[in-house]
């Protein structure tokens, strides 16, 4: 009998088209994950370190000559812990210099990651409007009401025939 009297109810906090929008959203990143969000579905662009190899290669030959050089008329063990600690010095630097440049490229999927999902996290939220939805007796009485006024609005004053 709830359809008799009007009652109290919480209207949607965002309109309907950005609700489904970020429902389809949350499905594609929950079915493709992370590394698809960022990269796309086809593996998108991965980090290729292979223009450093030739540099690599080249500063470590540098390296390794300036060891020999500086080694002088060592020999033996003399000889290889210099070319060692020089060959060791230029590994740890090309090590280095490849974990910074896969770090930035990570921090740098992190914020598109980021900036993808900053949008959807409060675009078109509100709070929740309560409004007051009209039941049946509500119309009845306000068809009641203008029938009435449209009556005396005519003229019709049942209560002055019955006065006379």
């Amino acid at each position: 009998m709830s359809f008799l009297t009007g009652k109290q109810k919480s209207g949607p906090s965002m309109p309907p088209d950005i609700g489904q929008l970020r429902q389809s959203f949350a499905d594609f990143l929950s079915q493709q994950g992370f590394s698809t969000a960022i990269n796309g579905p086809m593996g998108g662009p991965t980090l290729d370190t292979s223009p450093y190899k030739a540099m690599f290669a080249q500063n470590r030959a540098e390296a390794l000559a300036g060891a020999k050089e500086s080694a002088g008329n060592l020999t033996g063990s003399g000889l290889g812990n210099t070319i060692g600690a020089a060959a060791g010095r230029s590994v740890a630097g090309e090590n280095a210099f490849l974990a910074n440049l896969l770090n930035a490229n990570q921090q740098a999927a992190a914020e598109r990651y980021t900036r993808l999902l900053g949008g959807f996290a409060t675009a078109g939220v509100s709070t929740p409007q309560t409004y007051y939805q009209p039941g049946f007796l509500d119309y009845l009485f306000q068809g009641a009401g203008n029938t009435a006024q449209g009556a005396g609005n005519l003229g019709w004053q049942p209560f002055a025939a019955a006065a006379a």
